[in-house]
């Protein structure tokens, strides 16, 4: 007897920094990679895993659907927001929709078994509790969100149970899985970590909110990947089940203060603690606002019932210690 066909993944943003990820562990699980990327360099980065690149965009609805609807799995890890954050959100929210309508239409007609469409949202989507504590994914949606990605992910889950019928590939109605992930992923020298050391270098100074005791949720990228495979393996797998959440944290315990600390201990920044309002002033909205999040992800639900277990090396030491060691000394030799 043959062995069974590896399923085949289809992955949006599949070059990008968390993407890259999951489509290596993604292989290393047994999967086939088709991956989404905009570039030839990306494209022969992806070749390079091992992965089948796909070169094109989120604007060219007929190429995704065709790639969904040969595919078993589809993740969707791209994020329009990326290419321009001084866009309106309702911009992105429009790009989005529009791709993941063309990616549900194909997965529906595809003749898997499994027709799974993992998402990508954050733990911001819900509203922080008042007594600082956690979250988990069935609290309420934050009224005042600090950008529109809810309508994202609700997007996404209401293409759960499509293709549920004949005439839409077998019959196997589409599964879906949102992944939230913390305010900061980080790790591998990369991310909004760098992105901030960037920022802050440039104003002269790092930006504390307040006291900097509130705390905040984090992940490593690598922990990230493993979540999403995690997922494929096990979301959506108990009767009835068409749809899940999940918070991909690994922790909710890191401190701005021990942020900040690290941050500028490696720039050889000063801190200055400020207001909301000084810091958008001071340092732009993006710093402003993601410094201020007091949303803390509870991640019990991922470790339960997906087996998910984070290892990777903590956020304050990576800075410190570990790979954003390099992104300090390039940064510094940039100013000087």
């Amino acid at each position: 007897m043959s062995a069974p066909k590896p399923q085949r993944i289809f992955i949006t943003g599949a070059a990008g920094y968390i993407g890259s990820r999951v489509t290596q562990f993604a292989l290393r699980s047994g999967y086939t990679v088709h991956g989404l990327t905009r570039t030839p360099a990306k494209a022969a980065q992806l070749s390079a895993l091992g992965a089948t690149p796909i070169v094109g965009d989120m604007s060219q609805l007929d190429l995704l659907r065709s790639e969904a609807a040969q595919a078993d799995i589809v993740i969707h890890l791209a994020d329009a927001w990326i290419d321009d954050f001084s866009q309106p959100y309702d911009n992105v929210v429009r790009i989005d929709g529009a791709a993941v309508d063309a990616m549900a239409e194909g997965l529906a007609q595809s003749k898997s078994e499994r027709k799974l469409f993992v998402g990508t949202s954050g733990v911001g989507v819900v509203q922080p509790r008042e007594d600082g504590g956690e979250t988990d994914e069935d609290a309420p949606e934050d009224a005042n969100p600090i950008n529109g990605r809810i309508r994202c992910e609700k997007h996404i889950l209401s293409k759960a149970g499509v293709g549920n019928g004949e005439g839409s590939g077998n019959g196997v109605g589409i599964k879906v899985c949102i992944m939230r992930l913390p305010p900061f992923v980080y790790g591998r020298g990369d991310s909004g970590v760098k992105l901030f050391m960037g920022i802050f270098a440039k104003v002269g100074a790092v930006v504390r909110i307040g006291d900097g005791e509130v705390k905040t949720s984090v992940v490593h990228v690598d922990d990230a990947a493993r979540a999403y495979v995690c997922a494929l393996e096990k979301a959506c797998l108990r009767p009835g089940e068409i749809k899940k959440i999940y918070n991909a944290t690994a922790t909710s315990d890191v401190s701005f203060r021990d942020f900040t600390d690290a941050m500028a201990d490696g720039l050889g920044l000063p801190v200055r603690a400020m207001d909301v309002a000084e810091a958008i002033q001071f340092a732009g909205p993006l710093a402003g606002g993601f410094f201020s999040q007091r949303i803390r992800g509870k991640g019990e639900r991922a470790r339960d019932e997906l087996g998910w277990r984070p290892t990777e090396v903590g956020i304050t030491e990576d800075i410190r210690n570990g790979s954003y060691v390099e992104v300090a000394k390039e940064i510094a030799a940039g100013r000087a």
